[in-house]
């Protein structure tokens, strides 16, 4: 939340000649729900978006004579990040199982891209550009998150990863920048590897 995915998915998609599929929150009854009161809707809206992303994902093994690349804001193991840090431990293991029934029908990544951003940059960012029930969000719970999104990617994974620091990053309105993120993730040589955008050269590894 807050590190600009959705943008520079559809920013990416365009310059990429790509397809992009992007996350639709919106149909999640239960999201709502869940800010107000993350203890007891938490496991209704991690299931539901488990099967949402599912069905997203399933889709995707169907061919697009017109892209290059299907290029997407979200992950389908993503769910686990959360689920970690909002679902009770018998919540979390029944949530654990259902997952593995349906990760083996969902196409792996050849790459992710995962937009790494400091608390208080989240929290800022969230504040003015998010929608009001994920506003005034618990920097505790944000913080515990941050700490399992990077459990996740960097010790964890699956997959190939570029890790970006967002802080300063603006891959929207400087073209210099967007340039170089691009190489990075041309040229990525897989495993895990990680770069700082700068603000003066677009990009140093």
């Amino acid at each position: 939340m807050g590190v600009g995915k959705t943008s520079l998915v559809r920013k990416l998609a365009t310059r990429l000649e790509g397809r992009a599929v992007l996350e639709d929150t919106g149909e999640n009854p239960f999201l709502r729900l869940f800010y107000s009161n993350r203890r007891k809707y938490g496991f209704q809206a991690q299931v539901s978006f488990l099967l949402a992303r599912y069905l997203q994902q399933s889709r995707l093994v169907q061919p697009d004579l017109f892209s290059r690349y299907v290029i997407s804001d979200f992950l389908y193991g993503r769910g686990m990040i959360f689920a970690r840090v909002t679902l009770e431990p018998e919540e979390l293991a029944l949530y654990r199982r259902l997952a593995e029934q349906l990760d083996p029908k969902v196409p792996s990544p050849d790459l992710v891209v995962y937009l790494q951003a400091s608390t208080g940059v989240l929290l800022d960012r969230i504040n003015r550009y998010g929608r009001p029930f994920e506003r005034d969000m618990d920097r505790a719970w944000l913080e515990e998150l941050v700490d399992s999104y990077n459990c996740w990617f960097l010790r964890d994974r699956v997959y190939p990863v570029l890790v970006v620091n967002t802080d300063y990053a603006n891959f929207i309105d400087d073209d210099i920048a967007f340039s170089a993120l691009i190489e990075a993730i041309e040229g990525h040589s897989g495993g895990i590897q990680g770069y700082n955008p700068s603000s003066k050269r677009g990009l140093q590894i």
